[in-house]
């Protein structure tokens, strides 16, 4: 079994939450997250890796808040792969909308088909991960910085 540390920032705004559409090129299933990805060999922290993965999803600058927001573990299946995914809160500085920077970056973009904000009121109406984003607890804002582990997904 592989183990991977994977890193997505959660971008909030107006009551609806940046989402970024994954589609499986061979099953077609779909779901929906925030943008991330796996740290790599470049990035000087998962914060930085943060910030890599929204401009690489979504053509977004960031500015990553530098604490855990949640911690989940999920088994990959298809990969044989352990991942330890952390969700960090960031904040739009600059760029457009975009899933451009996804060709030529591997199989992202097999994969990545669009990028979107969608409402505290539509989330329900698709396949989102974490499901807690799903939650309306997840839309309170609270004053609290504690992390919330989400434990492991099974599935």
């Amino acid at each position: 079994m592989k183990h991977r540390i994977r890193v997505a920032a959660i971008i909030v705004r107006d009551d609806s939450i940046l989402l970024v559409k994954h589609v499986h090129p061979e099953t077609k299933y779909e779901w929906w997250v925030p943008p991330g990805g796996g740290v790599e060999n470049g990035d000087n922290s998962i914060f930085d890796a943060a910030r890599r993965e929204v401009w690489e999803e979504t053509g977004l600058n960031v500015n990553v808040i530098p604490e855990f927001k949640y911690i989940r573990e999920f088994f990959d299946k298809e990969n044989n792969t352990l991942n330890l995914e952390i969700f960090v809160e960031a904040e739009i500085i600059s760029g457009d909308l975009t899933i451009k920077n996804v060709c030529g970056n591997g199989k992202d973009e097999d994969y990545i088909k669009s990028v979107k904000w969608i409402s505290k009121e539509e989330v329900g109406e698709y396949e989102i991960f974490p499901e807690i984003i799903k939650e309306k607890s997840f839309w309170v804002k609270r004053q609290s910085k504690v992390t919330k582990y989400l434990g492991r997904q099974t599935s």
